[in-house]
């Protein structure tokens, strides 16, 4: 089947391409880049006076040994390119104001717990607003949403998540845009956390790779080339509904016995919460007295000697192995990256999961990694998603100036 190639996204990953490469070693010359980057004379020239114009580089001297005129060098332009990233999940929203080489400037989090539909929405505006204040006025450029559930990244609508009640064919993009005037993307946060360890994290040295997020739900995101894969109708990733006991505990997506009914934090709380209540985890019971059943509460007994509830953490992290082993076997990655609150808990959870995708992977061994970016990975990586889809757009007539 012959491939047919997208000139605009071959135009746009170039322009990546040499951003990348001037946030890896700048000050750097047009030649350097170049040469670093293989683009011809004319795209380099082409795409460096794009990106200055748009504000994104600044032009600098860079001295040269011997005589002669030294040439121009290029490097990020950090001032007023800001971009504000919300992560929003049932741990809480976080929030973060991030200049163009992913640096935090300022954060906000805000409780999630109990809250639905339009709470959610406000919560949500009263965090950009906040960080709005933080910052200089017209220094934004931008607001970046990493969203659960399923979502139309094209056209900026959450298209269903059971997480927050109602807000399923809501367009935030337009919400957003109407409320602060500013450019809006919406990613799925799996997506947006697999960005932020390819910038910054665990999978700077590989193009193709898995994230899997193991947090109240379990999501992943996969990058090819570098690219995140979307998938014909964008709904990759979904290896939370990977059925793992046919007839298993229904699922919020209508199936049954996926695999965040058995190894989501959702999952390991609802059978801790069943032991402390018949008796047969005392010490979990004793730790939480008489109040809600925490991840941290849970962990904290297994790690005291409470059998019971070790086998809940080690039940959860054979499931999850089992389906990363699954994806592997199909997709072959260069390495997998676990992401999201179980991967805090590497004794109880990942060494279990690493024996269990490594006794499974049929290719050989896996190359498994630990997200260790902490919990503002998605929010940061929704302002990257921001940069590369956003200010790396170039039109049909820039395009022409140097033959893109």
């Amino acid at each position: 089947m012959q491939r047919t190639v997208n000139h605009d996204d071959m135009r746009s990953a170039n322009m990546e391409s040499v951003f990348d490469c001037i946030r890896a070693h700048a000050p750097v010359t047009k030649r350097q880049i170049q040469s670093l980057t293989g683009l011809s004379w004319g795209s380099v020239s082409n795409l460096c006076s794009i990106l200055l114009e748009r504000g994104v580089l600044r032009e600098l001297p860079v001295r040269t040994e011997g005589a002669g005129r030294n040439p121009s060098g290029f490097d990020i332009n950090l001032k007023d390119n800001l971009i504000i990233g919300l992560d929003v999940n049932l741990s809480g929203l976080t929030g973060v104001v991030c200049d163009l080489r992913s640096r935090v400037l300022a954060r906000v989090w805000r409780p999630t717990e109990g809250r639905k539909g339009e709470d959610i929405l406000r919560l949500m505006k009263e965090a950009a607003a906040e960080l709005l204040g933080q910052t200089a006025a017209g220094t934004v450029k931008g607001l970046a949403i990493a969203f659960p559930g399923q979502v139309d990244a094209e056209r900026g609508v959450s298209l269903w998540t059971h997480q927050f009640g109602s807000l399923s064919e809501v367009n935030m993009r337009e919400i957003f845009q109407r409320a602060f005037g500013l450019e809006v993307l919406l990613e799925h946060d799996p997506n947006c956390m697999a960005v932020c360890e390819h910038w910054m994290g665990a999978a700077q040295d590989v193009e193709d790779f898995l994230f899997v997020r193991l947090s109240y739900g379990i999501g992943m995101g996969i990058l090819t080339g570098g690219a995140v894969y979307r998938g014909h109708s964008g709904a990759s990733g979904e290896i939370g509904h990977m059925t793992m006991l046919p007839d298993g505990e229904p699922c919020c997506c209508g199936n049954r016995g996926c695999l965040e009914t058995v190894a989501s934090v959702d999952a390991i709380l609802r059978r801790c919460r069943e032991l402390a209540a018949d008796g047969r985890a005392p010490l979990l019971a004793s730790i939480a007295a008489g109040g809600p059943i925490t991840l941290e509460a849970a962990a904290r007994a297994a790690r005291q000697g409470e059998r019971a509830v070790a086998e809940v953490f080690s039940r959860a992290a054979d499931y999850a192995g089992i389906a990363v082993a699954n994806v592997v076997n199909i997709i072959d990655p260069a390495a997998v990256v676990i992401g999201g609150e179980l991967a805090a808990y590497p004794d109880l959870c990942i060494e279990r999961l690493r024996e269990t995708v490594g006794s499974r992977a049929w290719s050989g061994p896996v190359d498994l990694r630990v997200s260790s970016l902490g919990g503002d990975s998605a929010a940061i990586g929704a302002a990257a998603m921001f940069i590369r889809r956003v200010f790396f757009r170039i039109s049909e007539e820039q395009a022409a100036l140097g033959g893109l």
